[in-house]
């Protein structure tokens, strides 16, 4: 498949890259698409990872309903105005209309609430620490293959704690520990760390902590987020507990989602006009292993191969992976890809190269008869030959090595893609530049309403200190604050 240059036109170079990658397929479900097992693969990584970060924090998961009454969505004004023009309601149940129609998640808030109702009774049983796998539902008007389906996977937290300050201790322990470590060291991807300014926090949140990558375009990303949601959603619904005076109070709330649209973030992060690159400690197979045959030495060659794959996974299974010809070998140090196909080997190095993989080797009846092969990196474009000896140590070495040059590439193109601007004049010339813009703002909400007029940017956080954004931006006046502005997906 030929993929639209990147330069030419980014949205249908994204889309070709997630196509011909095999990552999806569209769906006759409006603004939906099918995650093919590659994506749900990349995902299960990600999932895998976080999950063994929040069992270190004593979170545990548990499954709510899909459906929510309509009618909690009046217990909280603020949170219900947020998400009403994405709702999707259920008005019929067997064949009857419902007196109370139900709409189908958008996000958890209002029935933890009820929920935490029936878990919370003394100080004693806090902190509540919960996390639900599962998919919801947002009617979106514009849609795009993981960065923005109206269906999509994520993980989303909820907690009580008995203070502000546990509560919000607990929001930026998950924001960092879990999210900006998996998002930096598995994904490979560098961002801002910061918060939403009060336009853009979360429906009913009283502040929402970001991470904003900067993707190849120089677009924005808000991969994650954490929310302090305070006590007005335990209010709402009644949630309350003894305290240690023996009075009652409301706990503090916090929520924190992070969600499959970081599979877009992947796409758009790292690939190229040959194709998807998958960050290798994110990828399902370590390589792939392509065959070279001459002349009826196909048996010979595909044997070598598959004992190669076996010596670098430390297993001899092998499995249908596609059809008749891709195979994989699986043991426990890993997962090899065969492909086995009787195909020249300029295609089968297209199609590697189309499919992200971090590692190919190459093999042929002369590399049997020298115990050698031929191992090339995707990331890198180094290509060598070695001894079968070295097979492991040479993939392990591409792996780390390039691992570190996906992180490397996308903080080298945060850092020297955001700019200081003194005035709005600058801050639109960095936008149309495929640039962030640091900004000193006061606070001011229309400037806000500005940028998105002039520029069709918003917003995207107010870096914490201890960034590189200090000593970019010198704040003249000490009561104002960086923003970083810049056009997002």
């Amino acid at each position: 498949m030929a993929l639209t240059p990147r330069s030419q036109d980014y949205s249908q170079w994204y889309l070709d890259v997630a196509k011909a990658a095999d990552l999806f397929e569209y769906s006759p479900t409006p603004g939906c698409i099918t995650f093919l097992p590659k994506s749900v693969a990349i995902w299960d990584r990600i999932r895998s990872t976080m999950q063994m970060k929040l069992e270190l924090l004593g979170v545990q998961n548990l499954y709510l309903p899909m459906l929510i009454p309509m009618s909690f969505f009046e217990r909280e004004k603020e949170h219900v105005e947020g998400f009403a023009p994405e709702l999707a309601v259920v008005t019929v149940g067997g064949g009857k209309v419902l007196e109370d129609p139900l709409a189908i998640r958008p996000t958890s808030e209002l029935l933890f609430c009820d929920f935490f109702k029936n878990r919370l009774q003394s100080y004693r049983d806090l902190p509540l620490l919960y996390n639900q796998w599962v998919s919801v539902l947002r009617w979106e008007k514009r849609t795009r293959p993981f960065l923005r389906t109206a269906e999509f996977h994520w993980q989303e937290g909820h907690t009580l704690h008995e203070t502000r300050e546990d509560a919000q201790n607990f929001a930026l322990s998950i924001h960092y520990n879990v999210y900006i470590e998996t998002i930096r060291e598995f994904m490979a991807i560098d961002g801002i760390a910061g918060k939403k300014s009060s336009s853009e926090k979360f429906a009913g949140a009283d502040t929402t902590y970001t991470f904003e990558p900067m993707m190849s375009n120089g677009w924005a990303l808000q991969i994650c987020t954490s929310h302090l949601l305070g006590q007005g959603f335990m209010e709402g619904f009644g949630v309350n507990f003894q305290n240690r005076d023996g009075g009652i109070s409301h706990p503090y709330y916090t929520s924190w989602g992070l969600s499959t649209r970081s599979i877009g973030g992947i796409i758009s992060s790292h690939s190229d006009d040959k194709g998807l690159i998958i960050p290798p400690r994110i990828s399902e197979y370590m390589a792939m292993i392509l065959p070279v045959y001459g002349k009826d030495n196909k048996e010979v060659v595909n044997a070598y191969a598959r004992s190669l794959a076996e010596e670098m996974v430390g297993g001899t299974t092998e499995v249908p992976v596609q059809g008749e010809y891709f195979r994989a070998i699986i043991g426990p140090r890993g997962k090899v890809l065969l492909d086995l196909r009787d195909a020249r080997l300029g295609e089968k190095i297209n199609d590697f190269e189309l499919s992200g993989y971090p590692v190919r080797i190459e093999c042929g009846e002369r590399d049997l008869q020298s115990g050698k092969c031929v191992v090339a990196s995707r990331i890198s474009g180094e290509k060598v030959v070695i001894e079968r000896s070295e097979l492991t140590a040479t993939v392990d070495h591409m792996h780390t090595q390039g691992q570190g040059m996906l992180f490397e590439a996308s903080s080298k193109r945060l850092r020297e893609n955001t700019v200081a601007c003194e005035t709005l004049e600058d801050v639109g010339r960095a936008i149309e530049d495929g640039k962030f813009a640091l900004y000193e703002w006061d606070g001011d909400p229309q400037m806000e309403i500005d940028i998105k007029e002039r520029f069709k940017a918003t917003t995207r956080c107010i870096p914490f200190e201890g960034q590189f954004t200090d000593d970019l931006l010198k704040l003249k006046n000490p009561e104002n604050v960086r923003v970083v502005i810049a056009r997002s997906f």
